[in-house]
């Protein structure tokens, strides 16, 4: 069981990110991590993105979140920390950056995380309300549910919160869509329990938490009525699946509509499934074999063949092309190390300081202008020169997010050869303490 604060901080970052860091209370910063930043230079990291977006005089200056564990649940203080990874990065990793430390000074291990106030890439700054505390709750207890830990067991007072978390997680919505076609299609219980099998799933339907789904593949479970209501408590999945049957289907072949009986339905599909999947380049099989998803849509329209894109394969996507267009972008400017690529982004960012000052001057020509044509002169101008603007600060990010990836890059570089060495060593030792051996004898 893991309870969360978030606190708001107003004054003096650098001497919260030191109090967290403390070698006494994490094992001489074993258990010290970065998210989007190096540890040691977070501070100025934060302060850097904050004037970047002209945000460095704002009255919420970050935020400090304490993850505490329960002292029954034994956690290890490794789990605590991964479990302090994985639950900053599903809140904030993506855009944020982040600061994440064990202590573990106390009874009760504890993650504290601190939390820049203003977003790396967009500039905006996290908004703390009701909904996102409880976000922040229901994401903790989320994640301690997958690694065997225990939840709070206190009712929400705005389950609606809740609910948002689980319709924005994919893969609990994968978990449902499985789950309710399951219960669409069987015929009795065993039947339903059978096809949930066959997905790699172990459905339980238990008289006090309703549906339960034991996800075999990925090692996680599931209480679907926990997230989404009602509709799967015991009774109510019951109902569902004896008496919300579907008609029986149609089925097209030869021009002619016949109907079937489902088993023979659902035979067909598989075997026009099969034909599909062999038409497509076994490249894409093997990307959605190692990603785990479907190469074909659930409801195939066969005469015109659409491959579906999951909101994972989007983020990944997304993420490609962010990638290709840093590689360009330092291909083209021959870029080859860390100082010319500062020596390059100096240059854009005295080019945008000279086009925004163009644009205020341009701006306040426009408010004392009478003319209408004066006017519509000005708007052109202006309007030519925002995407310049747009594109040189899309550089002056890309830069950014390339010096920063390389510094940790490096960083883990230094960390597999110090094991590396460190692992040669040790098999020098051992072959030298055989032949000492050998000798002896």
């Amino acid at each position: 069981m893991a309870i969360t604060q978030l606190y708001k901080r107003f004054t003096r970052l650098d001497s919260l990110i030191k109090y967290v860091m403390n070698g006494d209370k994490t094992d001489e910063m074993k258990y010290v991590s970065g998210i989007n930043c190096l540890p040691e230079t977070a501070f100025e990291e934060m302060n850097n993105t904050k004037n970047r977006f002209n945000k460095g005089k704002e009255k919420i200056i970050g935020y400090h979140l304490i993850q505490s564990f329960a002292k029954e649940d034994n956690v290890t203080p490794e789990k605590a920390h991964q479990i302090g990874l994985d639950y900053a990065n599903e809140i904030f990793g993506k855009d944020f950056e982040i600061v994440v430390a064990t202590h573990l000074n106390t009874e009760n291990i504890h993650n504290h995380i601190v939390i820049n106030s203003v977003s790396l890439k967009t500039g905006k700054k996290f908004y703390d309300n009701y909904c996102s505390r409880d976000y922040i709750r229901a994401t903790s207890d989320f994640i301690c549910q997958y690694y065997g830990l225990s939840t709070l067991d206190k009712p929400w007072k705005r389950k609606g919160y809740y609910k948002k978390f689980a319709n924005e997680n994919p893969y609990l919505q994968m978990i449902k869509r499985d789950a309710d076609r399951c219960i669409e299609i069987a015929w009795s219980e065993r039947d339903f329990n059978s096809r949930m099998a066959k997905l790699g799933y172990e459905g339980i339907i238990t008289d006090e938490n309703g549906l339960i789904v034991y996800d075999d593949i990925r090692g996680r479970v599931v209480l679907l009525s926990k997230y989404f209501g009602d509709k799967y408590s015991n009774q109510e999945v019951k109902n569902r699946i004896l008496y919300d049957r579907p008609a029986e289907p149609n089925y097209e072949a030869n021009g002619k509509r016949y109907r079937a009986n489902r088993e023979t339905y659902e035979k067909m599909l598989e075997i026009r499934r099969t034909r599909e999947l062999k038409k497509l380049p076994l490249l894409y099989l093997l990307f959605c074999l190692l990603m785990k998803i479907d190469p074909l849509p659930a409801r195939m329209d066969f005469g015109n063949i659409r491959v579906p894109l999951t909101k994972e394969m989007k983020i990944e996507l997304k993420y490609m092309n962010q990638l290709s267009r840093q590689a360009v972008l330092l291909s083209k400017n021959k870029i080859s190390s860390l100082d010319d690529l500062n020596v390059y982004r100096g240059k854009l960012e005295d080019e945008v300081r000279t086009l925004k000052g163009t644009r205020e001057n341009l701006q306040r020509r426009k408010r004392k202008s009478v003319k209408q044509e004066d006017i519509d002169d000005f708007d052109k101008q202006l309007k030519e020169l925002a995407p310049k603007i747009k594109s040189l600060n899309e550089d002056i990010q890309n830069l950014y997010m390339i010096e920063r990836r390389t510094i940790l890059w490096k960083k883990e570089a230094e960390k597999a050869t110090i094991k590396e060495k460190q692992r040669l060593k040790e098999i020098e030792r051992i072959k030298d303490k055989g032949k000492s051996k050998k000798y002896v004898r």
